[in-house]
């Protein structure tokens, strides 16, 4: 990918914000408290899509405090899945891992995630793992198991979470996983929900994954990226897309 390698760095955290100025300061600071506590030597990348709240500025500030922040500001809403990889492209971190802005995704699994991906695996953070707590509403938890079942069923792979979105990996091992799929029409972040094509390509080349209890916390800042109505149209494209994976990959 193209960039000076930091062999120092053991962890990038990405995370892809849009009017976020109310999430982004505590993030921050919460997985900086992280990387203190368990002694990772990490950074944070911020890929910002042009927040009109501010969230770039308030990220500029926070630098002076924790000079392990990259910031990568896009001139529009161009996606999260592009977004998520422009940051992976800025990473210098051996390991990466993808995480919410709005702390739905708990920073307190990182220490144990990181350790698993350091040992060559993709790590999943999973919402149904024993009682994990999942607070969302009753469409979109329905909307998400469907999906779920589906996408297990289809690409065979064993796992009951594709979709969360909190992925933690070897850098190296999502370039492969790139570099195998991309001939094929098979780019993870060509889509909202990355999680399928990464665990189904991980599957096809024998890489590899482990679920682990991520609880899933509703945010108490900003509202969600995914309404209601699109996420009906994001669940019913992407049972199709699973389909056009398993007989691509």
């Amino acid at each position: 990918m193209n960039k000076k390698e930091t062999p120092e760095l053991e962890l990038s955290v990405i995370t892809v914000t849009y009017n976020e100025r109310g999430n982004i300061t505590l993030f921050i600071e919460t997985v900086n408290r992280i990387f203190a506590a368990h002694q990772i030597k990490g950074e944070i990348v911020v890929v910002d899509d042009n927040s009109p709240d501010g969230t770039s500025q308030v990220v500029t500030e926070l630098k002076a405090t924790y000079p392990h922040t990259t910031l990568l500001t896009r001139p529009g809403k161009m996606g999260i899945g592009s977004a998520y990889y422009d940051g992976l492209k800025l990473a210098q971190g051996k390991v990466v891992a993808f995480l919410d802005a709005d702390l739905s995704h708990s920073p307190d699994n990182l220490p144990e995630f990181l350790t698993e991906a350091q040992q060559g695996q993709i790590v999943f953070g999973s919402r149904y793992i024993d009682k994990t707590k999942f607070e969302t509403d009753f469409a979109h938890r329905l909307g998400t198991k469907l999906l779920n079942g589906w996408v297990s069923f289809i690409l065979e792979t064993g796992m009951k979470d594709h979709t969360n979105g909190y992925v933690v990996a070897p850098r190296d091992t999502l370039e492969r996983i790139i570099a195998y799929g991309k001939p094929k029409g098979l780019f993870p972040f060509d889509h909202i929900l990355y999680g399928i094509t990464i665990a189904a390509l991980a599957k096809k080349l024998n890489i590899p994954v482990v679920e682990r209890r991520a609880h899933y916390h509703q945010r108490t800042h900003g509202e969600t990226k995914i309404p209601f109505l699109w996420g009906i149209e994001v669940v019913v494209g992407d049972m199709w897309y699973a389909l056009r994976v398993r007989l691509k990959r």
